[in-house]
């Protein structure tokens, strides 16, 4: 029930509040009143007094909690907490989440004050700021030092990712609405977790007059991290190196915007007026939507490898047979030029069309030619069995190029294979057993990280 209380939202109550509530249902459930004084429920959750007694008063306030006394003797007055009535039926509607795939992380992550316990029992071990600047102090937080307004919102995404940790549903609007944050809170709580390695990478949502439907933010959470995984390999790490030069023989959407921008500045760039057509379709995007394309050919190719792995690759007569399904699944998202087609009878409506048509395939194309490509260098590794294997590939800087494709995978079986390979052509690939074992420039090169006190996001 206490998952429920984490999405119910409550008009008023701030973060701290909510973490309250959720710990409050986590700890008792929601029988029967708790007598407990403010002292001791501070030390049940391992917050401060003045935390409880503002959360418990601002829950009162705002008809979720009630507070009753009974006197006892001569003493003071003894109190009872509980849950109001009508918020009952409200968690009661908000229960009906779809399953979890990371419970007991959550509720794990949940209990700060078993980490506080953790940590003050640890001998503290003096820094040497002179040698750290403090973007890294801020990676090097150790497990137990999460705020509990980030244990908040890192539950809250915790309970809507998927099996590799990315959630890709959960828009800013429904973000802060759960957590009780602000716009700019919620960026800097974002910013926070990136900074500790919590968060690999974030790619903003976006609209776009192209795009059939608005596209919601993106987190890349880390289920390695040692807060969300005690052994460190929930998800193995593979590593596709090109080169030292972005390669050419994998296409990527910086080469569509490219040539737009190009195509803007010389309208008879192009020979190709197919090619022209596919360019106009996107000539009125922004520089960062290309980032968000890109993310979405990296979708589209990280899904054939773990649903079509044996087929890709095939010989040129039946090569497309098994991918047909994907100009669908891609047509659904870029929406039809309408205006064009309205404006000027059956002959524009044709040139409309065709465009369409056009986009469709070059972007089906790209999706394939990247899935062919990194199958071409993981099959290097001939001992382990991608076949068996789902994928997700992690976003990357808009750059002109890949110098390398990093994925994350995990095998179908529980028992199956599990580790970190870096692999490069015609070179024996190299194992790591977890991903901490990955120096960290590496992770952050290769985009398993985001630097920490780095700019802007990945799109």
């Amino acid at each position: 029930m206490f998952v429920a209380a984490l999405f119910c939202g409550v008009k008023g109550l701030e973060p701290e509040g909510k973490y309250f509530l959720v710990r409050f249902i986590q700890h008792f459930g929601i029988a029967e009143p708790v007598s407990l004084g403010v002292k001791a429920l501070a030390k049940q959750f391992g917050l401060s007094d003045r935390q409880v007694t503002k959360s418990l008063k601002k829950l009162v306030e705002c008809g979720v909690m009630t507070v009753s006394s009974t006197p006892e003797g001569r003493g003071r007055p003894k109190r009872y907490y509980g849950l109001q009535k009508d918020f009952h039926k409200k968690l009661d509607k908000a229960s009906e989440q779809p399953t979890m795939q990371h419970a007991a992380t959550v509720a794990s992550l949940l209990k700060h004050e078993i980490k506080k316990a953790v940590q003050a029992s640890e001998k503290p071990k003096k820094q040497n700021v002179d040698l750290a600047p403090l973007a890294d102090l801020r990676r090097k937080i150790q497990p137990g030092q999460l705020s509990i307004v980030n244990r908040l919102l890192l539950s809250v995404l915790l309970c809507r990712a998927d099996c590799f940790g990315v959630v890709s549903d959960l828009g800013s609007s429904a973000l802060r609405k759960i957590t009780g944050l602000g716009q700019e809170s919620l960026r800097y709580r974002v910013r926070g977790l990136i900074d500790q390695g919590l968060i690999r990478a974030y790619v903003p949502g976006a609209t776009s007059t192209v795009l059939s439907a608005k596209m919601k933010s993106t987190y890349f959470l880390n289920l390695n991290h040692p807060e969300l995984s005690v052994e460190g390999s929930a998800t193995s790490v593979l590593i596709c190196a090109m080169g030292d030069y972005p390669s050419e023989s994998v296409p990527h959407a910086h080469q569509i915007y490219s040539d737009v921008v190009n195509l803007k500045l010389d309208p008879t760039a192009f020979v190709d007026g197919r090619y022209k057509q596919r360019l106009r379709f996107f000539e009125s995007q922004s520089p960062s939507f290309f980032g968000l394309l890109q993310v979405m050919l990296e979708k589209y190719a990280a899904d054939m490898l773990s649903r079509h792995w044996s087929d890709l690759g095939l010989s040129a007569s039946n090569k497309w047979a098994h991918v047909q399904g994907w100009k669908e699944l891609i047509r659904k998202d870029f929406q039809f030029p309408t205006l064009l087609a309205s404006v000027g009878g059956d002959h524009l409506k044709k040139i409309a069309e065709d465009q369409h048509a056009a986009v469709i395939d070059d972007l089906h194309y790209r999706a394939y030619v990247l899935a062919t490509q990194i199958k071409k260098l993981l099959c290097q590794a001939t001992e382990v069995s991608f076949d068996a294997m789902d994928f997700v590939i992690m976003p990357q800087p808009m750059a002109r190029g890949y110098c390398c494709i990093t994925l994350l995978a995990r095998h179908r079986d529980s028992d199956g294979w599990r580790g970190c390979l870096f692999v490069e052509p015609d070179t024996k690939p190299q194992g790591f057993s977890c991903e901490t074992d990955i120096p960290i420039e590496y992770r952050y090169r290769y985009s398993l990280l985001t630097r920490p006190g780095s700019e802007g996001t990945v799109a």
